[in-house]
């Protein structure tokens, strides 16, 4: 019963590490983008690895870079949560618990207009070079609880992919690799 309990309150613990644990202070006022873009996007390879300037401000619905059939290989999710936690804007979806014996998974998008790839918190295990599609991201493991953020730079702004509650920090940070590289790197603006 107390392993039940505790597979039940994980996901959420880690939804909300997953939401405040990798966030930055910055002074200013949000501001909603003029126009949207399409769920689709594009599917192939940035021409460069980050603009100068430009960023994320067209990116009106984060929902639109991660879509719930792009985590279909690692089961079951919930439609996503959407919603804006300080100046980022967040999707979010938690896998589908259908008994004791599955593994919980959140994975999130947080669109960050007012902060750099570059900018990204140590979550205590450093922060790490790595290369997505041809952009120079920034990856932070975390030591405190089961968790990855992937950082990818959109000119002067950034795009993070989040995964928690999975079976090992090592396990989170590849799946955010690749759902960066397969899902979220296609669908941002080139410019």
């Amino acid at each position: 019963m107390k392993l039940l309990l505790v597979r039940a309150l994980l996901p959420l613990v880690a939804g909300g590490a997953l939401l405040a644990g990798c966030t930055s202070t910055q002074q200013g006022t949000a501001s909603p983008a003029q126009s949207s873009t399409a769920g689709g996007g594009e599917t192939s390879a940035p021409e460069s690895s980050s603009a100068a300037g430009g960023g994320t401000q067209s990116i009106t619905d984060p929902c639109t870079l991660l879509e719930k059939g792009d985590l279909a290989t690692y089961g079951d999710f919930n439609e996503p949560e959407n919603k804006t936690l300080g100046t980022a804007r967040v999707c979010k979806y938690q896998k589908k618990i259908a008994s004791a014996s599955d593994k919980s998974m959140v994975v999130g998008v947080n669109v960050r207009d007012d902060a750099r790839a570059d900018q990204l918190n140590d979550q205590g295990a450093g922060v790490s070079d790595k290369d997505v599609n041809g952009r120079k991201a920034k990856e932070a493991p975390e030591t405190q609880g089961v968790g990855c953020t992937l950082a990818l730079p959109v000119g002067d702004s950034r795009v993070d992919v989040l995964v928690t509650a999975v079976g090992s920090t090592d396990e989170a940070c590849q799946i955010a690799e690749t759902v960066a590289k397969t899902a979220v790197e296609p669908r941002l603006p080139k410019g």
